[in-house]
């Protein structure tokens, strides 16, 4: 049962290089309410998404399994990112009045389409979440301005949309508050915040999608120096390149001293 509550890698996708990190609140159970995942479209392109459920362990573990089936059958009906939310809103507040559970969540929804030139068009929904970053070519770390309500809560919510370009090289983040509500310093209460996290991946531009994710996850973990947290999970997506590959390179990653750690070619 366990393996089957477990996050489901993204699938692969064209023009798409693909990152993930995912820790529960509770290791022993392998399992929590925060989840991702994509899939692949007919027309070449993809549907991804990372969101939080109201609760912990196996009960919201049970809750983001529904919600999975949910999107696997509705994105074959609706490809329109806020479109797609809005049917997700309907059919989770149908399971949960009829059940009597009173859960929500909060989501990101995207589709992501490929470019000629390697790089990435986003569309982007958003249902109460964190707002997605953008790691631009330049070293520059963007907050994309998307807002919206929860999902699970009233009918009809208002669902925020916005449109990303990415160029060849450039990475889109998702993440859970379990990275910026992370406690920890130097009396384990502080919250790791936003401010920590854009500095965080300040000079990880040239990372590739699974370096950054798990440098995203390290550096929380870090943070809250083996005390409790919340449910973590980081979703990037990378545009690859014209050749369906992102360029190699060496990059150096500031380490917690603030000196550059450099590190291996990568693909």
């Amino acid at each position: 049962m366990q393996a089957s509550l477990l996050p489901v890698e993204p699938a692969a996708a064209t023009g798409v290089q693909w990152g993930t990190a995912y820790r529960p609140a509770q290791a022993g159970l392998r399992i929590g309410g925060d989840f991702y995942g994509s899939h692949r479209l007919a027309d070449g392109g993809s549907v991804f998404f990372l969101g939080d459920v109201s609760g912990k362990g196996v009960e919201a573990a049970v809750f983001t399994g529904q919600l999975r089936q949910c999107l696997q059958a509705l994105h074959r009906v609706e490809t329109q990112p806020g479109r797609l939310l809005k049917l997700l809103n309907d059919a989770l507040l149908e399971t949960t009045q009829a059940h009597g559970q009173g859960r929500f969540a909060t989501m990101v929804l995207g589709v992501a389409r490929p470019h000629r030139d390697g790089g990435l068009t986003l569309t982007l929904a958003g249902g109460g979440h964190l707002p997605p970053l953008v790691l631009r070519e330049s070293g520059d770390v963007e907050v994309v301005p998307l807002r919206g309500m929860l999902i699970g809560v009233v009918p009809d919510p208002r669902i925020g949309e916005v449109t990303v370009q990415l160029a060849p090289g450039e990475t889109c983040l998702l993440y859970s508050d379990g990275v910026t509500e992370a406690r920890g310093g130097r009396r384990g209460a502080e919250q790791f915040g936003a401010e920590r996290l854009l500095n965080a991946l300040a000079g990880c531009h040239r990372m590739p999608a699974p370096a950054l994710a798990e440098r995203v996850e390290q550096v929380t973990c870090d943070w809250l120096a083996h005390g409790d947290h919340d449910d973590i999970a980081v979703l990037a997506l990378r545009a690859t390149g014209p050749a369906g590959r992102a360029p190699r390179h060496l990059h150096a990653v500031p380490d917690a001293a603030g000196t550059n750690r450099t590190r291996e070619p990568s693909a």
